[in-house]
């Protein structure tokens, strides 16, 4: 069962926690508000749609996607891989914020992000992004100055010919 947003965030021992602990850096706080358009999700509900079989609505349910996309943030941000992401936002309140992650509520596991990140393909995340940067364009919030482009290089051996390339 597709899950979109989670849980509330606020308990009642966020109320003995001081102002600046309960606030996002600034940083991330950007980052929350461009995320909280639920219009980024439907990539993965379209995809969902077309994976799931019919008639099957029950079942055990995912984990938040608003919370995934955001744990996928952090790690395309940072660099880390699965089990430092969680161990990372397992440790730090403000980050279990931006997530969407209660602090009496457990952090998901690393192979339950992995298994969604498989489940849902590169393309589907990679429509998130591109959603996403849209998105931040049209409200002016960034520009793009540089453009990432990928070239791998063969050599050949002398005089050999290349068939794959027509010549």
């Amino acid at each position: 069962m597709l899950r979109l947003q989670g849980e509330q965030v606020e308990s009642l021992w966020d109320e003995v926690l001081p102002v600046e602990v309960r606030e996002l850096p600034r940083d991330l706080a950007q980052i929350d508000e461009a995320l909280r358009d639920l219009r980024l999700l439907e990539p993965i509900v379209a995809l969902w749609r077309e994976t799931t079989p019919v008639g099957l609505v029950e079942g055990r349910p995912t984990i938040a996607m608003g919370m995934y996309v955001r744990l996928m943030v952090l790690k395309q941000r940072h660099g880390w891989g699965y089990e430092t992401l969680m161990r990372e936002v397992s440790d730090s309140l403000h980050l279990r914020r931006f997530c969407g992650i209660s602090i009496d509520q457990r952090v998901p596991d690393e192979s339950t992000v992995r298994k969604m990140t498989r489940r849902l393909g590169a393309e589907t995340v990679a429509q998130i992004s591109r959603n996403l940067i849209a998105k931040a364009e049209r409200e002016t919030r960034f520009r793009a100055r540089a453009v990432r482009i990928d070239s791998t290089v063969v050599e050949h051996e002398p005089g050999a010919i290349d068939t794959t390339l027509g010549y």
